[in-house]
């Protein structure tokens, strides 16, 4: 297991979409991607990482919420391993979203996001499984998708108004 390197906004890779993880789901190489994945996630304290983040254009993330001191009062959720994962929004109720990447490290933007979706993915076994997510880890799910599509946080923005330090997030917008 292995902490990664984080790419950061500017590199291209993070622009790219991602390819569908197909016959090398159960390889060595690929279960060690996701203990990569995992462990760089918790490393960097993050809700969630998806591939490209750290160089591999794969369709797959993962996400988790314990305590976290960069989302204070976050609801928990268990650990998802998504691969070549799709999302349903489960009705149009939208909320807004105040979200860091740590691809854009210390930074902070206000979005909108679906409140509640079906994440449908297979786990790293290779079985196919639907989760309801609503709130946070809907959130979460709806960030690292966009991740796979080259898509980040920026890129939704109604108005860069929001964008902020999170020094200054903490201080007036939290």
């Amino acid at each position: 297991m292995a902490v990664l390197e984080v790419l950061k906004m500017g590199n291209p890779l993070l622009r790219e979409t991602s390819i569908i993880v197909e016959n090398e789901l159960k390889t060595n190489e690929f279960q060690q991607t996701i203990d990569n994945l995992i462990d760089t996630m918790r490393f960097q304290n993050g809700a969630g990482i998806a591939a490209p983040q750290v160089g591999i254009l794969k369709r797959v993330f993962t996400m988790e919420m314990e305590e976290n001191h960069r989302y204070p009062n976050k609801t928990p959720f268990p650990i998802y391993i998504a691969i070549n994962p799709e999302i349903e929004f489960l009705d149009n109720t939208l909320v807004d979203s105040w979200e860091g990447c740590l691809s854009i490290p210390n930074i902070r933007g206000k979005l909108k996001r679906h409140k509640r979706i079906l994440l449908k993915a297979t786990d790293r076994n290779g079985d196919y499984f639907e989760e309801e997510l609503d709130n946070f880890a809907a959130i979460v799910a709806q960030h690292e998708l966009d991740h796979l599509n080259g898509t980040l946080l920026i890129d939704r923005m109604e108005s860069m108004e929001t964008l902020t330090f999170q020094e200054e997030y903490e201080k007036y917008w939290m």
